[in-house]
């Protein structure tokens, strides 16, 4: 691999030197990607005019792609593909692993920043931490069920708006605080309280069209 401001011949060079130090030869050479694999493990690479059959080698994490410019190295073991050079075609890149292989990023502190977009995809989607905080001018959420397990939920908002065709709400407890105003607008409503049933107010009024009804054993007024 080449060094921080270590220039290509140069690197080529240190790589040459290595090469030759070990126990059976090796030859450097810069080809480019004429053919990749499905699996982007191996590949064809040009060298002077022939096609020479390689492999990704596992330090090359920039995943090689068709026309590229790489740098070679073919021994007794084969011909490996240890870095890419140069790239005349699209300006983006993929690390990964030859085969599709499982890649993991550790350190005490990693910063992902994307200028435009950033996609986060896989079957399935793991965050696990201390604290999370997401911060988003609009958040959109997609899914068919969606399940939220917590000890305390609390939500604070300065418009809170829900809608849905069956609204089912349980709880051993329920506290309902309304400072101001509380309205209600429904075509049927059905109340059933197998306890005893309080309310208290400075005054009520009850305004029905047609019908009021009031069954009991005993009705006390006043």
């Amino acid at each position: 691999m080449m060094r921080a401001g270590e220039s290509e011949p140069a690197a080529l060079a240190t790589l040459a030197a290595l090469a030759a130090g070990a126990q059976q030869p090796c030859s450097l050479a810069v080809g480019r990607v004429q053919r990749c694999d499905e699996d982007h493990a191996g590949l064809t690479v040009e060298i002077d005019g022939r096609a020479l059959p390689a492999q990704v080698a596992v330090g090359c994490l920039v995943r090689p792609i068709e026309d590229d410019r790489v740098l070679v190295v073919d021994g007794p073991a084969g011909a490996f593909v240890l870095s890419v050079l140069e790239r005349t075609g699209p300006n983006y890149a993929t690390l990964a692993l030859p085969g599709h292989g499982n890649l993991a990023i550790e350190g005490e502190t990693l910063s992902l920043t994307a200028r435009q977009r950033l996609a986060l995809k896989g079957e399935r989607l793991d965050l696990q931490a201390k604290a999370l905080n997401l911060i988003a001018e609009k958040t959109t959420w997609l899914s068919k069920a969606v399940t939220t397990i917590a000890e305390r939920w609390r939500i604070s908002a300065k418009s809170h708006e829900t809608s849905a065709d069956i609204l089912t709400e349980k709880s051993l407890n329920r506290i309902a605080i309304v400072d101001q105003i509380d309205t209600l607008r429904a075509e049927t409503r059905s109340v059933k309280i197998t306890g005893v049933a309080s309310e208290t107010a400075q005054s009520k009024v009850i305004a029905v069209a047609d019908d009021l009804r009031m069954d009991g054993k005993r009705i006390t007024m006043g």
